[in-house]
């Protein structure tokens, strides 16, 4: 009789495992068609997320029409050598000074600005438009033959071109590194160089395949947009505008 019982509870059990199994579906057809996005949906709007939409939109307009502070120029973002980019670079690497002590040099994209910077008042908005990327602040030790590497691949594509801070004295000639400083010291391959950029350049994308030989990588835990909106803030309070300017931290010899 124990037997006939443990035979019917393993019955049980498995009758209730297949009623538990997971149904297997299988598509038999799909269709679709295009709903034309144009200005008949305004003249119906829906009360109820018209005012849930504004509640939002009225203060993120708020937020984003914030001044945070004033820049003496405009700052383009055209040329080998752009005053956006020097600004930019040399905002990264005081930032990540004062958060980790000694940094060697900064690399930001010129892909990575998206906008200029008007002269003028400057809103967080702005900062949103000109670093529109979630790109997050990372310091990377980079051996100093994968920094070599690195300079060696912007002397070789001049027309990509991409932002150093002003830590970085680089003459190029017939696509070629003809002289290399980094803190007023010529390059040495067997050092090792702190390097702050984004997490989007250390991955190896925009040709800067030298970074992904970092020896150790580090978070620092904020996007660029956000350590540039403090950057420009902390101007502010020191009664500084913004500004930039072209100088001799690359030249190209004909």
């Amino acid at each position: 009789m124990k037997k006939v019982n443990s035979i019917l509870s393993l019955l049980i059990v498995l009758l209730l495992l297949s009623a538990c199994a997971r149904k297997q579906y299988a598509m038999k057809s799909a269709n679709g068609y295009l709903v034309e996005m144009n200005n008949r949906f305004d003249d119906h709007p829906d009360p109820a997320m018209l005012s849930f939409v504004q509640s939002y939109k009225s203060r993120l307009d708020a937020e984003m029409n914030e001044v945070i502070g004033e820049a003496a120029q405009t700052l383009t973002k055209t040329g080998t050598q752009s005053v956006l980019a020097n600004f930019t670079a040399d905002a990264m690497l005081e930032y990540a000074t004062g958060l980790c002590g000694t940094v060697d040099f900064a690399v930001i994209n010129n892909g990575g600005l998206r906008m200029i910077l008007n002269q003028g008042a400057v809103t967080v908005g702005n900062m949103y438009e000109i670093y529109a990327f979630e790109n997050r602040l990372v310091l990377l030790e980079l051996p100093g033959k994968a920094v070599k590497q690195l300079f060696d691949g912007f002397a070789q594509s001049q027309k990509s071109a991409q932002g150093f801070s002003k830590s970085v004295r680089l003459t190029l000639k017939n696509n070629a590194i003809e002289s290399l400083t980094i803190g007023g010291k010529p390059l040495d391959e067997n050092a090792t160089y702190k390097v702050v950029t984004v997490d989007y350049l250390a991955e190896g994308n925009s040709g800067m395949e030298a970074f992904t030989q970092a020896t150790r990588y580090t978070d620092l835990n904020t996007t660029l947009r956000n350590a540039m909106i403090e950057y420009v803030k902390k101007l502010t309070a020191e009664n500084k505008k913004i500004y930039a300017e072209l100088d001799d931290r690359i030249e190209i010899k004909e």
